[in-house]
């Protein structure tokens, strides 16, 4: 705890600081200023946001203020909401009022102390729980790099968890909480990557070999990204050829790994059992992707026409 201080040039203990023994210490960064105040507040055990920013006419910050977690109270229209669904959040904002503000100086091109308030109105973190708090909880690059390649090989989450908790000594030195693992995991696999991309297209490919009648299209953006794709085997030609006077279809929300809409277009046989006519993956549901979607689908179906197209009211 002493070279926190000590790096500040401040020759008390963290617990023991008060506001004129910060009231003008300087800082050579806006950066080693939030690093300090988020050290010291894990050492005391509390969670830290930020707070006000304040610009000059350049649009240079010049003030930058952090404050505790529990600062302010929470907006009446979050808490009397009468169209509400779920329970509201218990409250956590209970008007602390301790926060860390700097502002740079010219002279010394120094960001500069300016006000520091240690007093609480509520009880500290105890070392226990301080890896609960929230702006603590920080997974590192290295790790989630790990994370990731052993979720490729095959292992679950829970076990990749298991492993941080071992190498690291214990589950509160991982830096961050089961949730935040598979929160990060998730956030990796949302889109398409490049080589979940390139894997599809080589897929879709080779069905030509085994189906000639299969039909895929695809769109990229201007980074070469997969934004919609469009296929139906022959089966699915077919099928239309012979049933395709009337046409449904409809959107799944986002159930599946990439988290993009899935467009299926489908109708009915004279036995009045369902038939598939198509698939598309699209990034988003405006009218200009269904109409790549319909365009694409009647280039599949050689320019036939349904008689009725059947969607939900909202298209």
């Amino acid at each position: 705890m002493r070279k926190l201080t000590e790096s500040a040039n401040i020759g008390k203990d963290p617990s023991d600081l008060l506001e004129e023994d910060m009231v003008g210490v300087e800082f050579k960064s806006v950066e080693e200023a939030e690093s300090f105040y988020h050290i010291y507040s894990k050492i005391i055990g509390f969670s830290v946001r930020k707070n006000q920013c304040r610009k000059n006419q350049a649009g240079i910050v010049t003030t930058r203020s952090w404050c505790c977690s529990n600062e302010g109270f929470r907006r009446t229209k979050y808490i009397k909401n009468p169209n509400r669904v779920r329970e509201p959040r218990s409250e956590i904002r209970i008007g602390c009022r301790a926060m860390f503000r700097v502002c740079y100086s010219k002279i010394t091109k120094l960001w500069v102390v300016k006000e520091f308030r240690a007093n609480h109105n509520h009880c500290m973190a105890t070392d226990m729980q301080k890896h609960f708090l929230r702006s603590h909880r920080k997974i590192s690059a290295a790790e989630l790099e790990q994370a990731k390649l052993l979720k490729e090989a095959g292992m679950k989450t829970s076990e990749i968890w298991n492993l941080f908790v071992h190498q690291n000594g214990g589950w509160d030195k991982v830096g961050c909480n089961k949730k935040d693992l598979y929160n990060s995991l998730a956030a990796g696999r949302r889109g398409v990557d490049d080589l979940d991309a390139n894997t599809t297209l080589t897929f879709l490919q080779s069905k030509l070999d085994i189906d000639p009648e299969f039909f895929y299209a695809y769109m990229v953006d201007e980074e070469s990204r997969l934004t919609h794709l469009f296929w139906a085997d022959g089966a699915s030609r077919f099928d239309y050829k012979l049933f395709g006077d009337s046409l449904a279809f409809d959107s799944t929300y986002k159930t599946n790994r990439c988290q993009m809409p899935l467009v299926v277009l489908v109708g009915s046989n004279n036995h009045g059992m369902t038939c598939v006519f198509g698939f598309a993956l699209i990034q988003n549901e405006t009218a200009e992707t269904y109409t790549w979607v319909l365009q694409k689908f009647l280039e599949c179906m050689k320019d036939k026409l349904p008689e009725t197209i059947l969607t939900d009211g909202c298209r």
